[in-house]
């Protein structure tokens, strides 16, 4: 069955979704056959994105981890580049041979309600039962240009050596997380990173296979 069609079945779900959750939801239809513009379908304005728009930075790492067995991802809390905490969800969608090929997304906005917890918080003696849950740190990019952007330079952050210093031992170790992050399933990553670091791209396939054996 052609990936469209299958897509297609979703939307009347997303449609669903944001009818009864209203105005602070967002339901997504990616398709993952082409990561830098896979936004194939959006209900709601909760991230602001449009038609077209790249997967995140969650997916492409959670896809260069797992592959086809990647597991959905489901109630975690991310945080927009603006500053607002959403609960999200994410469940992948297979055709009949167990390929991936997209995904579904939930994106509801709870920083109204994270707000108020905080407030309430320092009015009670009350602890909270529990950890709460780490949050993500998500750009829900409108371009991949952008997502290409924000993985280099959280990337280079956790280095903590700039571009310049770095020696062999360093370019290995921002190539290897960067990997991790699956950025070199993004299309031209190969040639972008090697003009970052200065190196040949055979330089940059040199370090991803001696990363990846080592791994």
């Amino acid at each position: 069955m052609d990936n469209k069609i299958i897509l297609r079945k979703f939307i009347p779900i997303a449609d669903m979704i944001v009818a009864t959750f209203g105005k602070n939801c967002e339901a997504v239809i990616h398709d993952l056959t082409n990561v830098q513009s896979s936004l194939f379908y959006i209900k709601g304005t909760v991230t602001g994105r449009k038609h077209g728009a790249p997967t995140t930075e969650v997916v492409l790492r959670e896809l260069r981890k797992y592959g086809d067995e990647v597991p959905d991802k489901l109630g975690f809390t991310s945080r927009t580049k603006d500053f607002r905490t959403l609960r999200s969800s994410i469940s992948f969608i297979r055709n009949e041979t167990g390929k991936v090929i997209g995904f579904f997304g939930i994106n509801y906005d709870i920083t109204a309600f994270s707000n108020v917890c905080e407030v309430l918080s320092e009015f009670s003696a009350a602890q909270y039962l529990g950890q709460p849950s780490p949050v993500t740190d998500e750009s829900y990019a409108e371009n991949i240009e952008e997502i290409f952007e924000t993985l280099i330079k959280n990337t280079l952050m956790e280095i903590g050596v700039p571009i310049e210093e770095m020696g062999k031992r360093e370019k290995m170790y921002f190539v290897q997380r960067l990997d991790e992050k699956g950025s070199f399933l993004i299309q031209g990553s190969v040639e972008r990173i090697a003009d970052i670091l200065g190196v040949s791209k055979q330089t940059i396939y040199n370090y991803l296979e001696q990363s990846r054996a080592e791994g």
